[in-house]
């Protein structure tokens, strides 16, 4: 890798470290949970409201979004678009089959029922088509109280379109800056490591 290469990625960091920062500020509020019918919307429903991005979010009682049979936690439902999404593989949410995906609110793998304080999976979901840049951000569904009870980050990667969906209780979601912060420090190692390289050549000459 060249210095010239890491200067670019440096730069590049930078920027959205500017733009993320921005973003985190301002989350985009989706609704607010119902404590019985819980909340079910469109992600995009001020800019994009055909486009049927449908994720869901559980209130007090039994909640069965998108055709599911069982008591629901959280749900993503990208059925009705034209572009192909999959789970991650760190991801382990349960598949209900075109392009649904939720989380069951009983017997989780390690973590037992839902709201439990150390664990909730985070559910991670990728398409080979890249967002929109003006879809990135983040996106939050609020509890009846007030309280954010789920977060939903969007962001573009080398492979793709990205969503991680963090459910309550939120603990541990890195902030979009945060991300862009390490960027840049990743930048800034190489670029010391390049240059301890090059002294050490010029050294040995």
């Amino acid at each position: 890798m060249t210095l010239k290469h890491l200067l670019a990625g440096a730069a590049v960091a930078a920027s959205l470290v500017s733009f993320a920062a921005a973003r985190a500020a301002a989350p985009i509020i989706l609704g607010t949970e119902d404590p019985t019918n819980g909340f079910t919307g469109n992600l995009f429903a001020s800019s994009f409201p055909n486009a049927q991005y449908l994720v869901a979010s559980d209130g007090e009682t039994a909640f069965e979004p998108f055709g599911a049979t069982f008591d629901v936690s959280d749900g993503l439902n990208f059925g009705s678009v034209g572009f192909t999404w999959n789970q991650a593989a760190d991801s382990t949410w349960t598949s209900l089959g075109n392009q649904t995906w939720v989380l069951p609110a009983a017997n989780i793998p390690g973590c037992g029922s839902e709201n439990e304080p150390t664990c909730e999976p985070v559910g991670h979901f990728i398409s080979p088509s890249a967002w929109n840049p003006t879809l990135l951000g983040t996106y939050e569904i609020l509890e009846a109280g007030g309280g954010v009870s789920d977060i939903i980050i969007l962001s573009n990667t080398a492979a793709g379109a990205d969503v991680r969906f963090f459910s309550d209780p939120i603990t541990g979601v890195p902030e979009p800056a945060t991300w862009a912060l390490t960027l840049v420090g990743i930048g800034g190692l190489g670029l010391a490591m390049r240059v301890a390289r090059s002294n050490k050549v010029a050294v040995a000459a």
